[in-house]
């Protein structure tokens, strides 16, 4: 059975803990980015059972936080160790240093879903290889939930033809965070999932809001919004994929 979803209780627990929290991004950030968070989790709450799960976030911690406050599960978090393991130790979300891209998997069948969401951009590597570690993390049965940007999403058409990076240069990984060495298309995505053996993967294209920051990009951005009617240009990417029993 689905979980029950409230949208009151979200608001309150993402106000207090995520932008009332100490993490690695400004401040600023969090309220822009809500709907992000308030899609992830809702379609978190489709697919969990009303039991508490173990759950592990990829990344800086808000959904473990929020599922920890929302739900009572036993959250997790792995990432580059920052002054946010402090907060995330605070709160009793267990944080454990990670580099996806050169440590083997810290868990063994651990977790019953893991949070990747705007990670897999990041990474220098095949990203099957990455999928790969998250899935021998996970128990048999357990579900990776990813969220990407959309390569065909209207900020790299406006980039590529008005001269801009799309992309940060292609580098070797280090523990400081790198910028988007790559996006991914629906099917580049659903390839990686389907090469890193999970199973009952989906990959659809969804529109979760933001305003940008730029003057000139927030008046395109609200211009150009609505190709968002068109799937292929909507920003981002929400892939599910399952580990077989």
């Amino acid at each position: 059975m689905a979980r029950k979803w409230n949208d009151a209780d979200f608001e309150r627990v993402y106000r207090d803990h995520v932008v009332g929290g100490r993490f690695q991004e400004d401040p600023s950030y969090y309220p822009r980015y809500k709907a992000r968070y308030h899609t992830l989790l809702k379609r978190y709450a489709e697919m969990a059972p009303e039991a508490p799960q173990d759950v592990l976030d990829i990344g800086g911690g808000q959904f473990a936080v929020m599922c920890k406050f929302l739900w009572g599960d036993r959250a997790q978090v792995a990432d580059i160790e920052g002054p946010h393991f402090q907060y995330l130790n605070e709160v009793g979300v267990t944080p454990t240093h990670w580099n996806l891209c050169t440590d083997p998997e810290p868990y063994k069948a651990n977790f019953d879903f893991i949070f990747f969401s705007e990670v897999i951009e990041h990474l220098p590597i095949p990203s099957h290889l990455v999928l790969e570690k998250l899935k021998r993390s996970l128990r048999p049965n357990g579900v990776i939930i990813c969220t990407t940007p959309n390569l065909h999403r209207l900020r790299n058409v406006v980039f590529l033809l008005t001269g801009r990076k799309v992309f940060d240069y292609f580098r070797m990984p280090t523990d400081q965070g790198l910028g988007h060495m790559l996006e991914f298309t629906r099917d580049h995505l659903q390839w990686q999932f389907n090469h890193a053996g999970l199973a009952d993967v989906k990959v659809e294209h969804v529109q979760m809001f933001h305003s940008p920051k730029n003057p000139v990009m927030k008046i395109m951005y609200w211009l150009g919004s609505p190709l968002f009617l068109i799937p292929l240009y909507r920003d981002y990417l929400l892939a599910t994929g399952r580990k077989t029993a």
